[in-house]
Formats: C-alpha cells, sequence, structure tokens
C-alpha cells in the first residue's frame, strides 16, 4: 500500500518539474516516449495488482477457503464484504469466526483501535458485510477460527489477513458483540449505532432470548477511570432504559452485561460509545436487586438527578407495582439520608396511598457530601418490637449553599411542619415572650395530654407510623411519643431541640432543648404521672423539666440524638 504513495509522489513531481521548466528542451524520441510509458504502467499495475491472501497451515488443514475478499490489500467505502468455507468445521471447539479489524489511527478518547465480529459458522460457510469502525484510514484484518483440538475450547488460531484502506471520511461504528452476546443471542434495537453525540443520556432497548433466566440486565457507564452500574428489568425478554452519561462531557463507554445463571455471574454482551455534548455531572445511584423484586419505580430522583445540589428538600417520589409480591403490605417508604462527613443519619417516613409515593426527605446537617438509601419494609422479618428494611436505592451527592438546620427541621415521627403541630405549638405559647417560658408551657401540655400506653410499654410494641402528629390525636403513648411530640412542637415554633434516646432501666426517650442559648434537658414521660397496678395515673409534676444534671444522671443514661 506504500507504492500507492509514492507512485502519487513520482507522478506530481513530474508533473511539477515539467510546468515549471523554462528551459528548452529536444523533443523526445518516439522509442523515449513509449519507455516512459512502459516505465509508469509497470508501476501501476505493481501497486493496483495485489496478491492473493495468504492462507495460514491451520487455514489449509481444515480446508479454509476466503471468497471474499481475494486479495490481500483492498480499497473500500467502510464496508468489507466477508464470505468464506470451511471444508473440516465439523470437529471445532466453537461454532463462531472471529474477526478482528485493527486500525493505526484510532479516533481520539476511545482506549481501543480494535472492533470485533463474532460470525455464525452455518454448515461450514460463514458470511457478513463488516463496517470499518474508525472512518477513512488503513486497516488489518485478521480472519480467525476455533481450535478443533481437546483442551483448547477457547483458542483461536488465524487463518487468513489482509489489509483495507478506507476511503469514506465518515464514522459507521457498529454496536460491538462479544463472542458470549452473540452465542447467547443478545440484540439491541437501540442505539442503531456504535458511537453518536447525546445529550446527558441515552436510550437503550434489546432483546434476550426465550430461555433467557435472567431477571435483569447491569449496564456500565464508564468514563476514563470513573464508573457506574444499572440494572433494568426483563420483561417478556425485552429490557429498556434511559442511561445516564454520568461523568461530564466527553466519550462514555456503555457496556451491557446479561446474566449467567448457570455461574451466577454477569457476561458482557455488547457495548457502545456516546459522546456526550453536556457538562452536568449526575447523581451516582446504585439500584440494588429489591428495587426489581420489591415491584419499586422512581419518579424522583433519577438517573438524571444532578451530582451537586444547593437546596435542602429533596424530593422522592415513585410507586410500586401492584403485582409484586408484597406490595399491599408497602404502607410506608423509608428514606435515611447520611452525612457521611460527620457520619451523622436523619430518617423520614413517606406513606404510600394507592401504591402511590410522594414525599419530602432534607439534607439537614449543612453542605458536605450526603448518602441517601430509599428503603420498603422487610416482609420477612416479624419482631413487633423493632422495624425491619431493605434498602432498594442508593444515591450520593455532593451539597453546597445550605444552612445547617439539624435541630429545626422535620424528621421521621416528629412533623415540626404539619399544619396541626404549627398550630398547637403557637396556641400553647401565644403570649409567652422568653424562650424558657415557651418550652416549659410545651413540656408541662404533652405531660398533662399524653397518658402513658401501659400495655404498649409492656408488649414492646413498635409502629413504625407512631409519630407526634398521631400522639397529639390520640393523647397516648409511651416515652419516644411523648419525645416525638415535645420535639416536634418545640421546632415549630423554630425552638432548636432533639430527640434523645438512651436508658433510664429500660429503652428510654427524652428531649434537650436550646433555651436562650444553653441546651437543657427535659423529660415530659416522667413528668406525667406514675404507673400502679398496672394503671397508669395522671400527676404533673416539674422535676424533669431542667433538672439538675447530676440529679438527673442518676436514673438516665444517654446514648446519643435521633434526627
Amino acid at each position: 500500500m506504500k507504492q500507492v504513495r509514492i507512485v502519487f509522489a513520482i507522478i506530481s513531481m513530474l508533473l511539477v518539474v515539467v510546468g515549471c521548466s523554462n528551459e528548452e528542451s529536444a523533443e523526445p524520441s518516439e522509442d523515449e516516449k513509449q519507455e516512459e510509458v512502459k516505465e509508469v504502467e509497470a508501476e501501476d499495475t505493481e501497486v493496483i495488482e495485489s496478491a492473493a491472501i495468504q492462507l495460514s497451515p491451520y487455514a489449509e488443514e481444515i480446508d479454509f477457503s476466503l471468497i471474499s475478499p481475494e486479495k490481500e490489500e483492498i480499497s473500500a467505502n467502510t464496508i468489507v464484504e466477508l464470505k468464506g468455507t470451511i471444508g473440516q468445521a465439523d470437529n471445532f471447539n466453537e461454532n463462531l469466526i472471529w474477526v478482528v479489524i485493527t486500525t493505526d489511527e484510532p479516533m481520539k478518547k476511545i482506549e481501543k483501535n480494535d472492533f470485533n465480529y463474532y460470525i455464525p459458522l452455518e454448515n461450514g460457510e460463514f458470511s457478513k458485510q463488516m463496517k470499518l469502525h474508525h472512518g477513512e484510514g488503513e486497516y488489518q484484518v485478521s480472519v480467525r477460527v476455533p481450535s478443533n483440538k481437546a483442551g483448547e475450547e477457547d483458542k483461536y488460531y488465524e487463518a487468513a489477513s489482509f489489509d483495507v484502506i478506507n476511503q469514506d471520511q465518515n464514522v459507521e461504528r457498529e454496536v460491538e458483540y462479544t463472542k458470549y452476546g452473540v452465542k447467547n443471542n443478545i440484540q439491541l434495537t437501540s442505539p442503531a449505532f456504535g458511537i453518536s453525540d447525546s445529550e446527558a443520556g441515552v436510550h437503550i432497548e434489546g432483546t434476550v432470548p426465550e430461555d433467557h433466566t435472567g431477571e435483569m440486565v447491569l449496564v456500565q457507564v464508564n468514563k476514563e477511570n470513573e464508573n457506574r452500574q444499572i440494572l433494568f428489568p426483563v420483561k417478556d425478554n425485552k429490557f429498556s432504559g434511559d442511561v445516564p452519561l454520568y461523568f461530564g462531557e466527553g466519550i462514555h463507554h456503555i457496556r451491557i452485561q446479561t446474566y449467567n445463571e448457570a455461574e451466577d455471574l454477569y457476561y458482557e454482551s455488547a457495548s457502545f460509545y456516546a459522546d456526550n455534548q453536556t457538562e452536568t455531572v449526575f447523581a451516582e445511584m446504585e439500584k440494588y436487586n429489591e428495587y426489581i423484586t420489591r415491584g419499586v419505580s422512581l419518579d424522583e430522583p433519577t438517573f438524571h438527578t444532578e451530582a451537586v445540589l444547593d437546596q435542602q428538600a429533596y424530593q422522592v417520589a415513585g410507586e410500586i407495582d401492584p403485582e409484586a409480591p408484597g406490595a399491599a403490605d408497602i404502607n410506608y417508604v423509608i428514606v435515611t439520608v447520611k452525612h457521611l462527613d460527620e457520619n451523622l443519619e436523619s430518617g423520614y417516613l413517606i406513606p404510600v396511598e394507592n401504591y402511590q409515593f410522594d414525599g419530602t426527605a432534607y439534607f439537614r446537617f449543612g453542605p458536605g457530601d450526603y448518602e441517601v438509601i430509599i428503603n420498603v419494609p422487610d416482609l420477612e422479618q416479624h419482631d413487633q418490637s423493632m422495624f425491619y428494611f431493605q434498602g432498594v436505592v442508593k444515591i450520593n451527592h455532593q451539597v453546597e449553599g445550605i444552612v445547617d438546620e439539624r435541630d429545626l427541621l422535620p424528621s421521621r415521627g416528629i412533623e415540626s411542619d404539619h399544619p396541626a403541630i404549627i398550630q398547637k405549638a403557637e396556641e400553647l405559647t401565644a403570649g409567652l415572650e422568653s424562650e424558657r417560658e415557651k418550652a416549659k408551657a410545651i413540656y408541662q401540655f404533652v405531660a398533662e395530654h399524653v397518658a402513658y400506653d401501659v400495655e404498649k410499654a409492656e408488649n414492646d410494641i413498635f409502629n413504625i407510623g407512631d409519630s407526634a402528629l398521631s400522639t397529639l390525636e390520640s393523647g397516648i403513648g409511651i416515652c419516644q411519643d411523648y419525645a416525638f411530640l415535645a420535639t416536634a412542637l418545640l421546632r415549630a415554633i423554630g425552638i432548636k431541640s432533639h430527640y434523645v434516646e438512651g436508658y433510664a432501666g429500660e429503652r428510654h426517650a427524652w428531649v434537650e432543648v436550646k433555651v436562650d442559648g444553653e441546651w437543657l434537658e427535659m423529660d415530659p414521660t416522667w413528668g406525667a404521672g406514675y404507673v400502679q397496678d398496672g394503671q397508669f395515673h395522671f400527676h404533673y409534676n416539674e422535676d424533669y423539666f431542667d433538672p439538675d444534671p447530676n440529679f438527673l444522671a442518676e436514673t438516665h443514661t444517654r446514648e446519643g440524638i435521633m434526627y
């Protein structure tokens, strides 16, 4: 092929010399003219008439023959037809021909310069319209055939090779399938091309064979040293979904992996590239298997939720598939939000009604890196004293430009933003000036309003729906309910407060409140009355509103704060 350039250079030089010479020269004789023509024709013939493709000894052994192409050097416009026969193919360890197309000038930002085809061998024949994957340039094509020897199940031998000059400048890369993908008939119907410009994401659709046992397809997104994974369900032998180009502007490599039941592993089946035209970086979202098996579908957040946020409120919305196992028993979605820098966590409860849910969690601990996990109840655990749940989705965010309101925002059981809670808090503190007076009024109300639920305490009954609002409405509860209500009422009027977890002979909860710049503790449960002969008796006292720390320490052991 290099001779082509040399011949063109010689011809160009001759033209330049003839065109630029101002000297008169003698007219060549007819014999000299004919000799020049013969020399040029000989050179052209040497370039154009390429030698036949040479076959390897193994190719000769198995009676391998290439029908197309025939020459070891050819030119093409993107498409190259490969066609041939093998006379002795019955004993092959594989039923696929492997073709590797390599270019010396790979595309920018794509880490590999080769492209692989696996072509089915049928009745000793193979045929494929192949595309030269990187546009204009020189390519080397290696045709490889499987071994027919025992113990060489994954081994291929080169049968033939040839060179191609692609004269087409257009890049028409195909989706690239692995040997596993071809053998197992995995097909991508979208995207149609192996590389394309995209805005933020790319839609995929594909099919698996009827005997495919995997419930999910795993999609891996790579850019340089970063990678993310997404799961898409397989329904009726089809899969589809939107793949976010997580890592901002530039080339992303998307790999489709399908499940192998025998080995309990996912194998790469196909891959393609997407050139993201936007700089937006998306949040890392990981869907667990339970996302599929429990029938969860999220509307918010999505794979296209940005990685960097600047708002405290975080919407969580979606639906539960009514046909999923245990769907009717999912009454709540539980959201945990963890501040990774401080290792602090808050929880939020979102009701599920008619299989729909829509609620708000909060980034309450100020700026930093957060991990959000969306959970559903674990139906296999049966313990009335505890609530078990399973994570279905994990999302990571960096949050900027927000204030730390860990002691004021609502959380699970503490609905300080509910109108009924706000109204009651304002009623209780109307006309009071100091924060201490307001805190004491709330302490007194909770102690006098809520009757201690002896049966619930003795049977150690836990209900995930227990909350400040339900306690306000029912007027009955145990220590956690007293603490829920007092904390919610305090936060509702802008007084910082905590739900304190600890022990007072048994598991117990009380309240910490910031009054006039100083934190004090109060226990409205112990200020409400006493239990005698299995019955609760109201007997309000103020001993446990801002008690002396040493006095409180005699009975109360603090373990931490539930945000």
